[in-house]
């Protein structure tokens, strides 16, 4: 009763009305659009703190005191970004009653001082029982204007309002000396050239759930002395401008860019892709029950371990650990993708809550490597070996590793029914240039 009554005095002292918005927006629907913070950096936080103490006493608690507790503001947090990112956190009320509401359903972008739109990278809902927000992150956006401004359409009746609000992060623009283009730089016994940019937009019509960019994109060719080679994926590449913004549509006016690209051998690149353990000989079709290969690897400083073959279906791990008899049932995303991560939480008691996460696939077998921790610019890969000698890749996951767990899909022709599969590690080749942006720029 008393850590009750504290976590009470916690929330009672902390869970004060918001402050004004910076600003608003009728979204013609009924809702008032709310700016309610801007932030910068790679950990955002808004709203008013309430101990981890109060939230876990709080999902104890019946419905009706849940109620009574929940905060008019609570807090939330976006942290651990990989790079200072932009946040416009905003919230909507209900023109009539000024109750909060949800505040989804709209699209939102920022326009500089030459008309020039910027699209978010993503956004964040946080959904309570009485509040609720969301939070719009910009990687790239004018950071060198004091105000910036917003537009915010409502994707029911497509009325576009704008907002304007002050720059949380005004940068200067760094001195960059840059040189035309073609450029070309040496990467161990290969060449990485930028043979140029061109115009690109990330679509021909502007849809209405997507904000429409015109930005430079770079042309790369991957070089063994004068002659083109084959064998490696697309570049990961991203550039920067002057003033810090970084990814890849950051529009056409700044006259200097720096490009970074990164090359991956592909997974049967016989000559580039480094081996590290041959698997069982398996019969990939019409597989009914795992086959588990325990396979460990010593590398670096941490062993990699390939767990084995499984058939299409639903995984659970904690900790990076495969559960045979998981202690909660652990599903496809309803109308989700066809293979994917999900997580959900045990709470054990008010102190303690489990995390559990959820590997499904519909329709392809996968091949669970578990590392973790790789050396930067490598990563690992799966081949398939069929018994002409044929080399396939499997397919990684989409959406990557998760507590140090990799799925590899195995997705094959038909007619090939037996394979051995191949681990193998990928290293990279980079190389960074510094580019005139051709003129005029075009907007």
């Amino acid at each position: 009763m008393l850590v009750l009554v504290g976590a009470w005095l916690d929330w009672t002292a902390r869970s004060h009305v918001s402050q004004k918005p910076l600003a608003t927006a009728d979204l013609g629907d009924g809702r008032i659009l709310r700016v309610e913070a801007v932030t910068y950096g790679v950990d955002h936080r808004v709203g008013n703190h309430v101990s981890k103490l109060f939230w876990r006493l709080n999902a104890w608690l019946p419905k009706q005191l849940q109620l009574l507790f929940a905060p008019r503001n609570p807090e939330d947090v976006i942290d651990n970004l990989d790079y200072p990112a932009l946040v416009v956190w905003v919230n909507a009320i209900n023109a009539t009653t000024r109750t909060n509401v949800d505040c989804q359903s709209i699209r939102v972008e920022l326009v500089d001082e030459y008309g020039q739109d910027f699209e978010e990278q993503g956004s964040y809902w946080f959904g309570g029982l009485r509040f609720w927000r969301v939070g719009h992150l910009f990687q790239v956006f004018p950071r060198r204007e004091t105000n910036l401004t917003m537009l915010a359409t409502n994707m029911k009746n497509h009325k576009t309002s704008q907002l304007k609000f002050p720059n949380p992060y005004v940068a200067q623009s760094a001195d960059c000396s840059a040189m035309d283009l073609p450029q070309q730089k040496q990467a161990g016994d290969l060449s990485i050239v930028l043979t140029g940019l061109r115009l690109r937009t990330n679509g021909v019509e502007a849809k209405y759930w997507e904000t429409r960019t015109v930005y430079w994109e770079p042309m790369w060719e991957l070089r063994r002395g004068n002659k083109k080679i084959d064998g490696w994926d697309d570049p990961e590449w991203f550039a920067e401008d002057p003033a810090g913004n970084r990814g890849q549509q950051l529009g056409t006016n700044q006259p200097v860019l720096r490009y970074s690209a990164r090359f991956y051998p592909s997974a049967t690149n016989i000559q580039a892709a480094q081996p590290l353990a041959v698997l069982p000989k398996s019969i990939v079709t019409n597989l009914q029950s795992p086959l588990w290969w325990k396979k460990t690897v010593p590398y670096a400083d941490h062993d990699i371990s390939v767990l084995g073959l499984f058939p299409a279906g639903s995984y659970v791990f904690r900790l990076g650990v495969l559960l045979t008899n998981p202690p909660v049932p652990m599903g496809p995303v309803s109308g989700g993708a066809p293979t994917g991560w999900t997580t959900t939480t045990i709470a054990i008691n008010p102190l303690n809550v489990v995390f559990y996460h959820g590997y499904y696939s519909l329709t392809n077998s996968v091949i669970f490597v578990s590392a973790r921790k790789l050396p930067r610019k490598t990563r690992l890969a799966v081949r398939l070996r069929d018994g002409q000698g044929g080399l396939w890749a499997a397919e990684p996951e989409p959406q990557g590793a998760v507590d140090g767990i990799y799925p590899f899909l195995v997705n094959l022709p038909p007619s090939i029914n037996q394979v051995t599969p191949e681990l193998v590690l990928l290293k990279a080749v980079e190389a960074e240039f510094t580019a005139k942006v051709p003129s005029p720029a075009i907007r």
